[in-house]
């Protein structure tokens, strides 16, 4: 790959392995899955905006809405079978 870079992160040792164990049964390294998610990320929100328009309510429905992430949206509606997944890896180890 040109312009490559090395980035270093710090995470838990167990939600390290966890997700090492999940990524390799799906043909990825760790490695490989931060990357995409880093580039889904970009492509998909151009970078995650920093400043985000205050959004008043007189109710309480929708008042969180000024914190969503539209870019996590996709996300979200796979957290189930993610969450099924990261049960399943648990349980094994």
């Amino acid at each position: 790959m040109k312009n490559e870079v090395s980035v270093e992160i710090k995470m838990d040792a167990d939600l390290k392995e966890a997700a090492e164990k999940l990524y390799t049964s799906i043909g990825l390294t760790l490695s490989e899955a931060i990357s995409l998610l880093v580039k889904y990320n970009v492509n998909q929100s151009e970078g995650i905006p920093v400043n985000k328009p205050k959004v008043e309510h007189t109710e309480l429905f929708g008042a969180l809405a000024k914190y969503a992430n539209p870019a996590l949206i996709p996300f979200e509606k796979s957290a189930l079978e993610r969450a099924v997944v990261k049960k399943y890896v648990e349980s094994l180890g």
